[in-house]
């Protein structure tokens, strides 16, 4: 900006008839390196705004070299922190893990379902984040500044943490199954495909290799519910990426291009530089819903695209992000994707997931289905409560999982908030909105 009390004119083609060639009438233009080439000012004011356009310079040109030594010393005690950090992370990790043997031995006798934190796999790259850290130090432009102090940011979050996540497993494999097929009784194949890969791992002491799962049925049978269930048992997080929701799912895994004004991190990404796990649940929502996306970018910009790499371990295991461009190894992802029907998935996709059709739940499958949701909720919310049983039962097994979740969440806060420890249909009719809560004291 320059600086000066006067007032200063830009040149109207509609008010002057003159190109940007040609000065006005006593009015001079200020040249500066192009920024503005149609800024006239009064001849007055020209030794003036020199003066001051130098002195301006003057300053930028010391501020630089200010700001570039300053970078430079950053950048040395980074290279210097990354080539003690190796050492620091094998220690840190051997402490971890002596802890961690110490606790499972403890306490494997009083929880059969502990999970076991102790396998640690590579997961990040940790050449990407130096390259990435330099270049941000190095590139520090002032068209760019927000973007590179968003990923100098980021890479020093990464710096500061081991470049290995743990791999979540149940202590107790046949134990864990169980709980799954109670939670999903009509979909035994599930359990099968879930069960030999753990085992196989438990045994050798490495990660489990869980083929990318596609459960297709009706709407309403619980495929949802079958991958909250499967990171539970697996103890580890789970994110939902729903394909009927956003035309841009493609960006939401992989991120979006760094040269876009709103570029983001995909959540391939961020689940595994973020969390501390290298196995974490990512559930894909109504995948068929995707052929029916349009996309001005043509058939390469399709979200179903981006699931090829991903699904297949040789290119998982360096998948970059788009717009952070760090490696990460995600072939250790539990993908668990749902559909209605297989009509717009493409051959090639399909042959990557282990298909298993799911049919609407019979009654008895229904009644364990409640059971089981019901004492998950339970569990979560800390409350002492019954389990359902006679008509309450009965009408929640004629309910999908998800509103089984819904309305017994309701019933039971309600019915802990009045004392009480067992869920009524009167609870019931309160959570449905059908019958208006009665007034009076809650305990």
């Amino acid at each position: 900006m320059i600086l000066t009390t006067q007032p200063i004119f830009m040149l109207n083609r509609n008010k002057f008839p003159y190109d940007d060639t040609t000065e006005p009438p006593e009015f001079t233009r200020i040249v500066d390196s192009g920024r503005f080439p149609g800024l006239y000012v009064p001849i007055r004011q020209k030794e003036e705004l020199t003066r001051l356009m130098l002195k301006r310079r003057l300053l930028e040109e010391s501020a630089r070299q200010a700001q570039e030594k300053k970078e430079q010393e950053e950048l040395e005690q980074i290279e210097l922190a990354g080539e003690a950090a190796p050492q620091a992370q094998d220690k840190k990790l051997a402490e971890s893990t002596d802890e961690a043997k110490s606790t499972a031995n403890g306490e494997a006798d009083a929880d059969t379902n502990a999970k076991d934190s102790i396998l640690r796999v590579d997961c990040v790259n940790q050449e990407d984040v130096m390259a990435q850290k330099a270049a941000a130090d190095k590139n520090f432009m002032f068209a760019e500044r927000a973007r590179i102090t968003t990923i100098k940011e980021m890479t020093k979050a990464l710096l500061a943490r081991p470049m290995t996540r743990k791999i979540g497993m149940p202590m107790d494999v046949d134990a864990a199954m169980q709980k799954l097929a109670d939670c999903a009784p009509h979909i035994p194949r599930l359990v099968q495909s879930l069960r030999i890969p753990l085992q196989v791992a438990k045994a050798k002491g490495v990660a489990p290799m869980i083929a990318p799962i596609l459960l297709v049925g009706p709407a309403g049978v619980g495929k949802s519910h079958v991958a909250q269930q499967i990171a539970d048992i697996l103890g580890v997080p789970e994110h939902n990426v729903s394909y009927a929701a956003s035309s841009s799912v493609g960006n939401v895994l992989s991120g979006a291009d760094k040269n876009w004004g709103n570029s983001s991190t995909g959540i391939v990404f961020n689940a595994l530089t973020g969390g501390d796990y290298a196995n974490p649940v990512i559930c894909l929502d109504e995948l068929d819903k995707a052929s029916n996306t349009f996309s001005t970018s043509g058939p390469e910009r399709n979200p179903l695209n981006e699931l090829l790499a991903l699904l297949e371990p040789v290119t998982a295991k360096a998948h970059k992000d788009r717009c952070a461009e760090i490696r990460v190894d995600a072939r250790h992802i539990v993908w668990v994707a749902t559909a209605n029907s297989l009509k717009g998935l493409s051959a090639p996709l399909l042959s990557r997931f282990e298909l298993i059709m799911v049919n609407k739940p019979d009654a008895r499958a229904a009644v364990m289905i409640a059971l089981s949701v019901a004492k998950a909720v339970n569990t979560q919310m800390g409350a002492d409560l019954k389990l359902p049983s006679g008509e309450v039962l009965q009408w929640l097994a004629t309910v999908t999982p998800r509103l089984m979740r819904r309305i017994w969440t309701t019933a039971a806060s309600w019915t802990a908030a009045q004392g009480r420890n067992r869920v009524t249909m009167n609870d019931i009719s309160v959570a449905l909105g059908v019958t208006e809560p009665a007034c009076g004291r809650l305990h």
